[in-house]
């Protein structure tokens, strides 16, 4: 979603543009949303991802508007679309009781959110793990749209076009009905109208039609039908529709969409939206001449990349030691339409196992990178943002053998990011999401939990590692001034991965060795000497620990260590 509305705004916008030339963009539409009215109320019936999914983007815009430093003129009040007034009540509009904790503390406060202080109403046993998980999943997604989001449109012209934009101009249609029964009528109705064809099927039926032996015809029809569905059961229930996409995009794709407004899409953009249409049109991209071009491009192209698509899918999911690095990875991931396109790439049919394993290895290990040491350098993996430079990548690394293959891709990563040794000192926690992913890869390196990666990520269990500052604003010494203090709590180094049982405890200590010895004794701090941070102040013990794990960061995060 977030893509779609982005580069649908961007079609439209040009420098030159103010707020008020919004009207003239095009229209974007979402689809039906189904309500039923019920004593005053109404209830979704069919669209409440849609609108959830909405009112989270719309809460990320009320604080991007405040954040910038925008002309007050020009910031829309979206308080209206969060709350309505009715018989003297003020209830949130999309008012679900067990989400009104979460949505109301990512109004007044998103960081505490991702520091996992927000508390839940009593409810009861039998509803507490559906209500946590609600909770959770909204957390997550609203963290996504913080990651997702261009940062290209966060500026003081282009957001509040963005915004009028949105508002105005992406349309639901409401269907309402007037009794419950009525409105599942409707649901089913608008959703049971046959099955259409998809791309896959579309596609299948024009590769078959050019093959004329009637006997390969239907030998590559049943083996189709049996791969498709294996992809399907293995990845998930549109996994067919995203292979295709990858494959193609990996394989042939050769030209791009300018960035210039209005310019028509190219290879990349074509292949994601209707990639069977893209084929029919590009035969001499795909090499496609004679009827035993379109049999060998099934039952020998089709089959192997369609077989190395689910291996990596698999990999990326499940823990492999062979492959650990693209499970690790995919907590914190640039999208499937590059990653896929990416891993895909430089593989060969003729590559044997080791070297195809070896290709998967490297190219993953770059992605680990690249993500990695751009979020450390807050600078964004969107999608939309990094697209240009990953297609770009994709066709320059296409069927390379291994040392080439390995040279262009930390080429690549030289020319994309800086060293890390060049951080400053005390370098600035912006993203809590990324970082608390950053401080599981330092656990996971440094092999003190013994777990598995899932089990250093967020949950909301009492036992679970959450994000926490090691000193607080109220932990200031006399002697420290407030601008140097601020700088420290605010640092990377003063945060670290804490049970939340414990952080009472912690908070509990007032003394800065005391508090630090602590959290190094219960292995919250494993990068630490304790015989290296006595007798030190504050200042001391985070400019210490930012040496430490900018040191660990830049082993984990070098490319030339791969081997």
């Amino acid at each position: 979603m977030i893509s779609d509305l982005t580069i649908s705004f961007l079609n439209n916008y040009e420098d030159s543009h103010i707020i008020e030339d919004y009207d003239s963009y095009d229209c974007y539409y979402m689809g039906p949303i189904v309500l039923c009215e019920d004593r005053n109320e109404l209830s979704v019936v069919d669209g409440q991802q849609r609108l959830t999914s909405f009112t989270l983007l719309l809460i990320y815009l009320y604080h991007a508007q405040h954040r910038l430093d925008i002309e007050q003129d020009l910031i829309r009040d979206l308080m209206p679309f969060f709350y309505v007034t009715k018989a003297g009540k003020k209830t949130l509009v999309l008012n679900v009781e067990t989400r009104k904790n979460v949505i109301e503390q990512l109004l007044r406060n998103p960081e505490a959110v991702f520091a996992d202080q927000v508390e839940l109403e009593s409810v009861t046993i039998d509803d507490a793990k559906q209500i946590d998980e609600s909770v959770q999943n909204i957390i997550e997604r609203y963290e996504d749209i913080v990651t997702l989001f261009p940062d290209e449109i966060c500026d003081n012209n282009k957001l509040p076009i963005f915004v009028e934009w949105l508002l105005d101009k992406v349309i639901l249609i409401e269907v309402k009905a007037y009794s419950m029964e009525n409105a599942y009528t409707i649901f089913e109705t608008m959703n049971d109208r046959g099955l259409t064809l998809s791309p896959t099927e579309i596609l299948k039926g024009f590769l078959l039609s050019k093959i004329e032996d009637e006997v390969k015809s239907d030998e590559m029809n049943e083996f189709w039908k049996s791969r498709v569905s294996e992809i399907r059961s293995h990845t998930k229930i549109d996994g067919d529709l995203e292979f295709f996409r990858a494959w193609l995009r990996a394989k042939y794709a050769i030209t791009v969409r300018s960035k210039q407004s209005g310019a028509e899409n190219e290879d990349f953009e074509l292949i994601g939206t209707q990639f069977n249409a893209w084929v029919k049109n590009n035969p001499a991209k795909t090499l496609l001449k004679k009827p035993d071009d379109y049999y060998f491009f099934i039952s020998s192209d089709f089959n192997f990349y369609s077989n190395l698509y689910i291996k990596i899918y698999l990999y990326k999911n499940n823990y492999d030691e062979d492959f650990q690095n693209l499970y690790v990875t995919n907590f914190y991931p640039i999208a499937d339409s590059l990653f896929f396109p990416l891993m895909l790439s430089s593989v060969l049919k003729i590559d044997d196992e080791p070297i195809v394993t070896e290709k998967i290895n490297l190219v993953g290990k770059f992605i680990d990178c690249y993500v990695n040491l751009r979020s450390i350098f807050s600078k964004a993996i969107t999608q939309s943002t990094i697209r240009n430079p990953m297609y770009d990548l994709i066709k320059t690394i296409r069927n390379l053998e291994i040392n080439p293959l390995r040279i262009r891709l930390d080429k690549d990563l030289d020319r994309n990011v800086n060293d890390l040794n060049l951080l400053p000192i005390l370098f600035q926690m912006d993203n809590w999401g990324y970082y608390h992913y950053f401080f599981a890869r330092i656990l996971y390196y440094l092999n003190t939990h013994d777990c598995d990666f899932s089990e250093l990520m967020r949950n909301r269990k009492q036992s679970s590692l959450v994000l926490s500052r090691i000193f607080e604003v109220i932990d200031k010494p006399i002697e420290v001034d407030d601008t140097s203090w601020e700088i420290l709590t605010n640092s990377v180094a003063n945060f670290c991965l804490v049970r939340r049982y414990d952080l009472e405890v912690i908070e509990s200590k007032r003394k800065a060795e005391t508090k630090f010895m602590y959290l190094v004794k219960q292995g919250y701090l494993p990068e630490m000497d304790e015989n290296a941070i006595k007798s030190k102040s504050p200042l001391e013990l985070i400019t210490l620990r930012d040496f430490v794990i900018k040191d660990i960061a830049s082993k984990i995060w070098n490319f030339d260590l791969i081997d």
